[in-house]
């Protein structure tokens, strides 16, 4: 019988895999797919707070400020201080997975997850391997398995993600101008209460597009300004933007997408899932010292997390269920407003890609204007 059990292999599960592994504990981990890192379903930006957790030299460029685009075609350009790195999202995976490996983490691929049920003194997990169906027990349990988690849906049956979106990436031979920015477009043109992007990656560069019900003619509005370049890789899926009300269970812990611990405002979630995993190790840990895997032992996790990151991510949801209400018309004429140069030196002095609203409260205190395209947006003509 195994300590823990893991089911994940993206970043949130291998994090959480490797500090349980550091701790002394034996760890089994079950990856569906037959390599670590694919797909590759990420944009791969992330802050230094992710760098400084792993040890990786996978980051293909730097970034110190963004365009952004209006529905009217105006764009503004801000910087910040922080540089945003772009990493390798593949190789990012494996760099986390062969820390778990380091750690003593036992990694079974082609490993999909069938289901799970708590029992006396431990929880039976089912999955298949090489088309064989395997039993094995342990302590208790990590859902890390992404936004479409069969955890969740086992052993969460009654809980769903409330807010989600869809989003279709590319990435195309076509190198960027400008390499220090990412460029960020906004508006019904290029997405439906989200937004689209361009990032350069060096040589390449990764175009796409989010939103609630978002169109191929979002993305493609975006991609036309590269001029048809040669498409590399393409991934779409769904992203996680509010959290689950429940993240804790009999015997078992949700954690990243599976928990929806991704950020709201921009659907990141490496940061947080990786945040995340490390707290529900040092939650089972403590489970362990007190021999109490039940749900009201194992709350001090769900504690943890709305304790670390929990205000940040109630606010961005309060924020984008505004923001994706906002028409055209008022992001033109927030955009007008927005090119204060008072507003981008504010941007650049305290923007913070893993907690946005920090920047967005003091935007809008300095700015009354915009408050009022984002609680009253202007309707369209027409």
């Amino acid at each position: 019988m195994y300590d823990f059990i893991v089911v994940g292999a993206g970043p949130s599960g291998s994090y959480s895999a490797y500090m349980l592994g550091k701790m002394g504990y034996n760890v089994l981990q079950l990856e569906e797919d037959r390599s670590v890192g694919k797909p590759v379903e990420c944009t791969g930006v992330v802050s230094k707070r992710v760098t400084s957790m792993i040890k990786t030299d996978n980051v293909v460029n730097r970034l110190h400020g963004a365009h952004i685009y209006f529905p009217s075609g105006k764009e503004i350009h801000v910087k910040k201080n922080e540089e945003t790195i772009i990493i390798e999202r593949d190789r990012f995976d494996q760099d986390v997975s062969a820390a778990a490996i380091g750690a003593g983490v036992q990694l079974s691929v082609n490993s999909s997850f069938i289901s799970a049920e708590p029992g006396d003194g431990h929880i039976l997990v089912k999955y298949r391997k090489e088309g064989n169906i395997v039993e094995e027990k342990a302590i208790a349990l990590v859902g890390a398995d992404g936004a479409g988690s069969m955890v969740r849906r086992t052993l969460y049956s009654d809980q769903e993600i409330s807010r989600k979106v869809s989003a279709y990436q590319v990435e195309a031979a076509k190198k960027m101008e400008d390499q220090d920015s990412v460029d960020v477009y906004l508006g019904s043109p290029y997405s439906k209460g989200f937004f689209g992007w361009a990032v350069p990656a060096g040589d390449l560069s990764r175009i796409g597009s989010a939103g609630f019900g978002m169109s191929r003619e979002s993305f493609l509005n975006i991609y036309k300004r590269f001029l048809d370049p040669s498409k590399v890789s393409i991934t779409g899926g769904l992203i996680p933007i509010a959290p689950l009300q429940k993240t804790y269970s009999e015997r078992s812990l949700l954690v990243g997408d599976a928990a929806g611990l991704a950020k709201p405002l921009t659907g990141g979630g490496i940061y947080t899932g990786m945040l995340s995993g490390k707290l529900a190790a040092y939650a089972l840990d403590n489970a362990y010292e007190n021999e109490d895997f039940s749900p009201s032992s194992l709350k001090t996790y769900q504690k943890m997390w709305k304790k670390e990151i929990g205000g940040e991510l109630r606010k961005a949801l309060w924020v984008q269920k505004k923001f994706a209400n906002i028409t055209d018309s008022s992001f033109n004429a927030m955009g007008e407003m927005l090119s204060d140069p008072k507003l981008s030196e504010r941007i650049n002095n305290i923007g913070d890609i893993d907690y946005p609203t920090r920047v967005v409260g003091s935007i809008l205190m300095r700015k009354p204007g915009l408050m009022k395209h984002v609680f009253f947006p202007v309707k369209e003509s027409g």
